[in-house]
């Protein structure tokens, strides 16, 4: 018997149910026999299994070790702990892991001794904890292996859950970091090239703002529809919602800037793609037999680009159009209306101007696919 074979022999496991190669898993990854025998003996494998996330076991560091390891002062190191979505560390108690040293000293490259280094990298860690969450959130509750562990026809046991997630963290976690790097680097391309072409407008141009057009569509009717429907079939079709939406958005070179429960907000350099998108979205759903009828609002403009977000009275006025937008229509901004150029597949008609609050009184049209095109 080796000695790897003999330390799995080792441990107390009376009947048998523990799989070698979960316990395996754990001693590779540094767990001593000790902390494997206590795991056992109190029935939580489980907890242990996804403790692995964090890396190998080992001593504890509190914030103020973190600090004088990393070189960053230990009040910035708790805003950026924070900015990413992080509990905020109890000052003596050890609570990070090597992995956080580890990240600690790559932040510190990005911090100078100019104040604003600083914002800059808190604002960056509030980007990357928020997009990273909502990541790792949809990751574990799409995983087939993970969101089957407590169904009520069959609640899996805390070693059946240990060894699901023992699979998780050896044959999924490893690959993932790769496909988050490319990703990354391909979407970093894009911002660049856009950060590019907004400089040859001219010199003085503020490389915050954009000129775009803003998008709001979302699903008529969806409160009364989500009460109507069981959980798996709510989430269905709002996966449903959100795939056909971002398909047709890319297609047509927008993007996606979130998706806010039945309501998704785009946008786009060119007002013709951006109509082309809400006129493909709302013939696909009125063809869907899963989605109710949507409305659309579109505004053209000047915006301010930050932390992956859009704001300004453009962004408000798109926001405000889809709100009145009846079902199954799409109201556009007299600007958005102005830059449309073929105008034989487009039927545009004009509304009498609304009201609309914090914005007084818009010139708004209605638009719709030009059936003699």
């Amino acid at each position: 018997m080796s000695g790897d074979d003999k330390r799995v022999a080792d441990m107390p496991d009376p009947d048998g149910e523990i799989s070698n190669g979960l316990l395996r898993l754990f001693t590779d990854n540094g767990v001593s026999l000790e902390t494997l025998r206590i795991a056992i003996e109190s029935d939580s494998l489980h907890v242990l299994a996804v403790d692995l996330l964090l890396g190998p076991p080992g001593d504890l560091l509190s914030v103020a070790q973190v600090a004088e390891i990393s070189g960053i002062e230990k009040g910035v190191l708790v805003r950026l702990w924070r900015a990413l979505g992080f509990t905020d560390p109890v000052d003596q108690q050890p609570s990070f892991h090597a992995i956080d040293v580890e990240a600690s000293i790559a932040f510190s490259g990005l911090l100078g001794s100019n104040p604003a280094d600083v914002e800059v990298a808190v604002q960056l860690a509030r980007v990357i904890g928020s997009a990273l969450s909502r990541v790792a959130e949809a990751e574990i509750l799409s995983s087939i292996g993970l969101k089957e562990i407590n169904r009520p026809e069959r609640r899996l046991s805390n070693l059946e859950v240990a060894e699901r997630f023992s699979s998780y963290v050896s044959q999924t976690v490893p690959t993932v970091p790769k496909l988050l790097s490319y990703v990354w680097l391909r979407h970093l391309h894009g911002a660049s090239k856009r950060l590019l072409m907004l400089r040859q407008q001219g010199e003085g141009v503020e490389l915050a703002q954009f000129e775009l057009t803003v998008g709001f569509l979302d699903l008529v009717g969806f409160t009364v529809l989500s009460q109507q429907l069981e959980t798996e079939e709510l989430a269905s079709l709002v996966n449903h919602f959100d795939e056909v939406s971002h398909d047709t958005v890319t297609r047509f070179g927008g993007r996606v800037v979130k998706m806010i429960g039945d309501e998704v907000m785009f946008v786009s350099e060119d007002p013709e793609a951006a109509v082309e998108i809400a006129m493909t979205l709302q013939e696909s759903y009125s063809q869907d037999r899963e989605i109710s009828e949507i409305r659309a609002g579109l505004a053209h403009g000047m915006v301010l680009a930050k932390d992956g977000d859009y704001y300004g009275p453009v962004v408000n006025l798109a926001s405000r159009i889809v709100n009145i937008a009846t079902p199954g229509s799409i109201l556009v901004s007299d600007e958005v209306n102005t830059k449309l150029s073929d105008r034989r597949s487009i039927d545009s008609k004009a509304l009498q101007p609304r009201f609309l609050k914090d914005l007084g009184y818009v010139q708004l049209y209605r638009l719709k696919r030009s059936l003699s095109k």
